[in-house]
């Protein structure tokens, strides 16, 4: 789903990239990649699916003490979903027994038209998938 139309769509307008994004995926010990290659650089979209709750939690943490200094969502800024970001440009996100994982940090510092920091970018690119992300 990260690596879907909807998204590539709205990567490619928060963005406003030009030519279309190309993309790679790979599918690793149930954790799902998908690289976005702009000419600003990479983003990269990621999501782990646990075996249960528990697991997700554990691979939530471990993501927590791998990025160093976060700061939590909100429930709205997670749309209801616990998670985390940080300044360089991740966005984590624990929904059911899948976590995602926006990291922005490939991208230019200021990107697209607006200029959007790593971060925004990142915090962007999270509520549009977690706006479509359903069931478990």
């Amino acid at each position: 789903m990260v690596c879907g139309t909807e998204i590539q769509g709205a990567v490619e307008t928060i963005l406003a990239a030009s030519p279309a994004p190309t993309t790679t995926t790979t599918w690793t010990d149930h954790l799902y990649t998908c690289t976005y290659h702009l000419a600003s650089g990479t983003l990269v979209l990621s999501v782990k699916e646990s075996p249960d709750t528990a697991s997700a939690n554990t691979y939530l943490a471990t993501l927590q003490r791998q990025l160093g200094s976060t700061t939590p969502l909100t429930g709205s800024e997670g749309l209801g979903n616990p998670g985390f970001q940080n300044a360089a440009g991740n966005v984590v996100v624990l929904k059911d027994d899948k976590t995602l994982h926006v990291d922005a940090t490939g991208l230019a510092a200021a990107s697209g038209p607006s200029k959007l920091s790593r971060a925004d970018v990142a915090y962007e690119v999270t509520t549009d998938i977690l706006g479509c992300w359903t069931g478990k």
